[in-house]
């Protein structure tokens, strides 16, 4: 029985308008080897299922309900989702993607290649392709994780692929509920940073990142807003967990600053 090479976890909450897009992105991939697609479905009230059910041989959903927590906004929601997709997965290599985002067909194929060049290869970012809703590319940049004296720059959750022994070894502080308010992918972007000879950015857009004004960073994390300085320093203080050393900056005590008055 040939193992699972890749395992697609695509989280989900309420994104009927985009899911069908996004698991067709995932069910029709040129990889030849054998891969898995599991959706975590956060708990929706839409139709999300019903549009993707044509595909319900295809894919296998994980059903969970939204966890209980007093506060207004939690990442952690969107890490427990993820967290329970990597319990149930099989592949050797974990790619994540949120429901309103999807993959240009020859993702997995382009990122194996990289794998199999680099045995010691663990972490790959590929580079977005950053779309509106009018499906414009209005953005392209290139993504070099952590820069001296400089706020880290590092591609969207969707361009992550990860060994599953990686996430494994590491799930207490990747999953950990302290920071609630610390994404998934600025914290694999801080173990990335721990592991600089094993992870790779890659140039070539493999992703399509769609922007749109009802996701939870437009609406609730404007840049400089009260939300954006809490998350701000919280990310601050997980790198300096994550790697047991201190990333302070200008930027750092300003924020640290700001948010004593907040």
């Amino acid at each position: 029985m040939h193992k699972i090479k890749f395992s697609i976890l695509i989280a989900n909450y309420n994104n009927e308008e985009y899911i069908l897009r996004c698991v067709e992105s995932c069910v029709k991939q040129n990889f030849i080897e054998k891969y898995e697609i599991i959706l975590i479905d956060d708990n929706s009230s839409d139709n999300s299922l019903q549009k993707i059910d044509k595909f319900k041989n295809k894919i296998k959903i994980i059903k969970i309900k939204k966890s209980k927590n007093n506060l207004e906004f939690n990442t952690y929601f969107q890490l427990n989702t993820y967290f329970s997709g990597v319990l149930k997965a099989k592949g050797e290599i974990i790619c994540f993607l949120d429901s309103d985002d999807y993959f240009k067909k020859n993702k997995l194929s382009e990122i194996n290649n990289y794998f199999l060049k680099n045995n010691n290869l663990e972490i790959i970012f590929d580079n977005p392709i950053i779309i509106d809703k009018k499906k414009k590319i209005y953005l392209k940049k290139n993504f070099f994780g952590f820069r001296k004296n400089k706020w880290a720059s590092f591609p969207p959750q969707s361009c992550i692929s990860i060994k599953k022994e990686v996430l494994h070894n590491f799930k207490k502080t990747l999953f950990q509920k302290k920071f609630p308010l610390t994404t998934l992918d600025f914290r694999i972007a801080s173990l990335a940073e721990l592991k600089k000879s094993n992870t790779l950015f890659l140039k070539k857009q493999l992703t399509y990142y769609f922007q749109h004004p009802n996701n939870e960073s437009n609406k609730n994390f404007r840049k400089l807003n009260k939300n954006w300085l809490k998350r701000r320093l919280e990310a601050y203080e997980y790198f300096s967990i994550v790697n047991k050393k201190s990333f302070k900056t200008i930027d750092y005590y300003l924020t640290t600053f700001i948010n004593y008055f907040i």
